[in-house]
This record gives C-alpha cells, structure tokens and sequence, in this order.
C-alpha cells in the first residue's frame, strides 16, 4: 500500500475519500450506516475507528453523541503519519477530546485485552493481514463488543473508478506527454529544426490527450486526463518565467504524484472483495473469535454500489 500518497492526501485536509457529500465526509446510506452502528453504544463506550486517516468516521461518532447525550471516548488509529487536528480545518475544535494514534498497524494495536466496547473500519481491513488484524480485534474487544467494517466491493462504482484511472494513467504514458515536455522544456542551445520538431511533438500528444479526455469524460470519467492537461498548462506557464531546471524539477514531481495516485487506485482494485471473497472472510472473522457475523452490499443515494458492510460481535 502507498502510504506517501496517503499521508500526502491527509496533509491536504480532505476528511474522505468517495462517496463524499457537500462537507466532504460520508452522507446519505453509507453516513447513516455508522450513525445506526453508533446508537446502541452505551454511555462512556471506548470506541476505536482502526485506518481513520483524516477521521471521517470519527466525527460521525462525534455527533452521534452529542445528538444522543452520551459521552464516548474516541480514538482513532493509522499506519500513516496522520494529524487530523492539525491537517483538517477548524481540526482543534472538531477534534477535542479524540485521541489519535499515529503510525499504528492494525495488527498491533495499543490497546489492552477486552477493554474496547467498538472498533470500526472503513476500507481498511482488506489491506491489512486480515487474519492477524481479525485477531487483533477479538482480543481488544470487551465481551459483547461490536464491530464494523466498510469493504471495498468487487463491482462497486469505486472500482470501476479506479480501473478508468488506471489506464487513463496507462495512456498518458502512451502518448509520452511528460517526457515530451522534459525534452521541449530544456530546448536551449539546440537548432531551430529540433526546436520546431519537438514542439510539434508535444502538441500532437496535447491534441491526442484532449480527444481522450473527451470520451473519457463523455462516460463520466477522465480525472487523469484533465489533471495531466492542466499540469502541461500550468508548467509551458511557469516556464515563461522559471529556469528550465526549475520547471524540470516540478515536472518530475508531478509525474511521481501521478505514479503514486495509480499506485493507490491499482491497491484498490487488487483489495477489493466479491461475495465469495466475503464468504470466506466471514468465517475468518468466526474463527478469530467474533460471532453474528453479518455482510452486505452498501449503496450511495439509492442506487450506487460503494462497498460491502460487514458487522460482528465478539462472543
């Protein structure tokens, strides 16, 4: 998994991933089905959201409890180098009170035995050693203890997403854009004839990216496609008034952002679980100790399918 792009993504201050509302974290169905997990919780529950990143889920446990009068002590674990309270916008007063652990595998969590009333998940466990992490949460939950855990599905809208991304990374690569604009960026020095060749070049591989971006976009993708585009744009710009090593340096900086995105998206698509996938993780989780293990599909406003919902309880 790559977590340099993850924790370059939570020090941009973004509370989710997709499907987001207007706020930016989870709304409709896949809100509602943590405000449903939250509200048989008793007062002073210890509540563990395990790969909370920016700590979406958190926040939804947090007006769950205002909204019921409860008081909850909240804690949220990651892998990555996280700070919410620091990354998120108004972080200090969204936070207050919550507790987050950074550089935390879910396997190993700091927690002791049989002291969490609920630890939640959402597309976190199918990265992770599912079996070690599975464990992991038996043992930390109290006796009756819940858990809950969003999964990435198989046919979900985010995996198609992602396999669009894939190869719109794929193409742009093709058509060598980067590489072209490396050549025509240090052009100093050469001959006319090498200048005008490699300007063509480059303009040919615009004009190819640009037809792609409109079928992509035709089909409701091509993110890839017009970040690339605005990228070129933006650095034939700064070339304008930067040295050409400059203009280098941000090129490479960019393609390595790209290589890190396609990097995340194709951890996706591999982590990704199907029925049967689900099947078999439930009866990991029996084995590892968690009862009344229960799964299905998750839809976003109605009809769009964003993951798989699994729910258990420790014996």
């Amino acid at each position: 998994m790559s977590l340099d792009h993850w924790e370059n993504y939570y020090r941009g201050g973004l509370l989710a991933t997709c499907p987001t509302g207007t706020a930016g974290s989870y709304d409709l169905e896949v809100r509602q089905a943590w405000v449903s997990f939250f509200k048989p919780l008793p007062d002073d529950a210890r509540i563990v959201d395990v790969g909370t990143g920016n700590g979406a889920v958190i926040l939804i446990a947090r007006e769950s409890a205002a909204a019921l009068d409860k008081h909850w002590e909240l804690h949220g674990t990651d892998l990555a180098r996280i700070d919410p309270v620091a990354y998120v916008p108004d972080g200090e007063k969204r936070f207050s009170g919550v507790k987050f652990h950074s550089g935390i595998p879910a396997e190993r969590l700091p927690f002791e035995d049989a002291s969490v009333d609920a630890i939640c998940t959402h597309y976190v466990l199918e990265y992770t050693d599912v079996e070690a992490t599975l464990s992991e949460f038996a043992r930390v939950l109290k006796s009756g203890g819940r858990a809950q855990f969003i999964i990435h599905h198989q046919d979900s809208r985010l995996v198609d997403s992602a396999n669009w991304s894939i190869r719109e990374a794929e193409i742009v690569k093709e058509l060598a854009v980067y590489r072209r604009l490396h050549q025509l960026i240090n052009i100093e020095g050469n001959p006319e004839k090498v200048v005008e060749k490699r300007t063509a070049e480059l303009r040919e591989s615009i004009q190819k990216l640009k037809l792609e971006h409109q079928h992509a976009n035709h089909a409701g993708h091509g993110s890839i496609f017009r970040a690339t585009l605005e990228a070129v744009q933006k650095l034939l710009e700064m070339r304008k008034q930067a040295p050409a090593t400059t203009v280098e340096r941000e090129i490479d900086r960019v393609r390595a952002e790209l290589r890190a995105g396609v990097r995340r998206v194709k951890d996706l698509v591999k982590a990704a679980l199907s029925e049967t996938d689900m099947k078999a993780l439930a009866q990991q989780a029996g084995a590892a100790g968690l009862s009344q293990v229960e799964f299905s599909p998750l839809v976003h406003a109605g009809h769009q399918l964003v993951g798989w919902r699994m729910t258990a309880q420790k014996d």
